[in-house]
């Protein structure tokens, strides 16, 4: 982990409220994991006074870059969408723990909500170049949005699965429903068990929580959402686990085993 000043490559609109930030990542700063983030310093003046933290979306290591995706939200993602090819980002990562590789022989279901797709677009990558290698099964990405006018304009990973709560894209449902759908083919069973990884809104976290416990299936589930200063200080960015205990999203996670978690009390 280190802070440092880097350009910006790219900032490009995705959909709706939804852009992808490419930042040049100098290969001494720490490699960048899925599951993984980064924090922003988003104006250099103390207004907005805190850093803003963000999933990673993507590193190439060749090329020396590195991406997030965002939704504008308030004044500092307003901000950070203005910035423009060649201004300067105050950036400090990679930080927090990213997400623990598939189990040989299993199949890998990434399950993401809204603005939870970043990390999950870069696991899917990842596990899908590495799955011969790795022993696992190729990942089957699924993707949550409210309407069409969400969904990114991204290059997806073979077999990803699109759904819409209004059926206005791909799959009338909710992401763990369609989940299901695809596991309805066959996909998993004895022979090639599922672990989930998911990052998105609590309620579908703990829906897919609920299905994992059923399956006894293996869930990580990423909670970088809930995170305020990114760094461990505020404790605004506390877990309430299912024995009672507290961890914090930032420096315990955001990557947490996710039956672990009481949903209930996010």
């Amino acid at each position: 982990m280190r802070r440092f000043d880097t350009p910006v490559l790219e900032n490009r609109e995705l959909s709706r409220d939804y852009r992808r930030i490419e930042v040049e990542w100098p290969g001494d700063a720490g490699t960048p994991a899925p599951g993984a983030f980064l924090t922003v310093g988003v104006s250099g003046t103390t207004d907005p006074l805190l850093r803003r933290p963000f999933a990673f979306s993507g590193y190439d290591p060749r090329e020396g870059r590195a991406a997030f995706i965002f939704q504008i939200r308030g004044p500092a993602t307003r901000l950070l969408s203005e910035r423009r090819p060649g201004t300067v980002l105050d950036v400090l990562g990679p930080l927090g723990s990213g997400f623990p590789d598939p189990a040989p022989g299993s199949l890998p279901v990434l399950v993401g909500g809204g603005i939870g797709l970043g990390p999950l677009v870069f696991a899917a990558r990842e596990f899908r170049l590495r799955a011969a290698a790795g022993g696992w099964e190729a990942p089957v990405l699924v993707l949550g949005f409210r309407t069409a006018d969400q969904v990114p304009a991204l290059d997806l990973p073979e077999g990803s699965v699109l759904c819409t709560d209004d059926g206005s894209a791909g799959f009338r449902g909710t992401a763990v429903e369609a989940a299901e759908r695809a596991a309805a083919g066959g996909r998993y069973g004895p022979d090639a068990p599922p672990v989930f990884y998911a990052c998105g809104p609590a309620p579908m976290m703990a829906a897919l929580d609920r299905r994992a416990a059923s399956l006894g299936a293996s869930y990580w589930a990423a909670v970088e959402q809930w995170m305020a200063c990114g760094v461990g200080a505020c404790l605004g960015c506390a877990v309430r686990l299912k024995d009672g205990s507290f961890a914090r999203a930032c420096a315990e996670g955001p990557v947490f085993d996710g039956t672990s978690i009481d949903w209930g009390a996010m």
